[in-house]
Formats: structure tokens, C-alpha cells, sequence
């Protein structure tokens, strides 16, 4: 079973996918820009994909390899 989660600890903000009994998930943490995060993608589970709106739009791909 894949999980898509995101939750909050400590000021910041984990987004996160994989595997239920797979510790290895692709995760993107970050406290200063998490209010400017505008879209999630996530792609499997490992490939993660986030989008911001700073002063132009800004992609982030984060993936987990073997």
C-alpha cells in the first residue's frame, strides 16, 4: 500500500511518499518557504516533486535511488 503524507513537526513541513513497511521514502522538508508551497507531486514512491511561488515559480524534484 503507498502512502502520501504530509504532517508538521516542529515548525516544519515533511511531505513524504513510499512504501507503508518501506522506510526509504522520498521526503522534502523545509521550515522558511513551507507557506509558499503551492503544488505536491508525487511520482511513485520515489520521486517527489514540489512547487513554489517566490518571486517567479520554482520546481524541486527529490528522488531516492539504490
Amino acid at each position: 500500500m503507498e502512502r502520501e503524507k504530509a504532517k508538521e513537526i516542529d515548525g516544519y513541513k515533511l511531505w513524504y511518499t513510499g512504501e507503508a513497511n518501506n522506510k526509504n521514502r522520498v521526503r522534502i522538508v523545509d521550515k522558511d518557504l513551507k507557506e509558499e508551497v503551492v503544488d505536491i507531486k508525487r511520482i511513485g514512491d520515489r520521486i517527489i516533486a514540489i512547487k513554489l511561488v517566490l518571486k517567479e515559480i520554482i520546481n524541486i524534484i527529490s528522488a531516492y535511488a539504490s
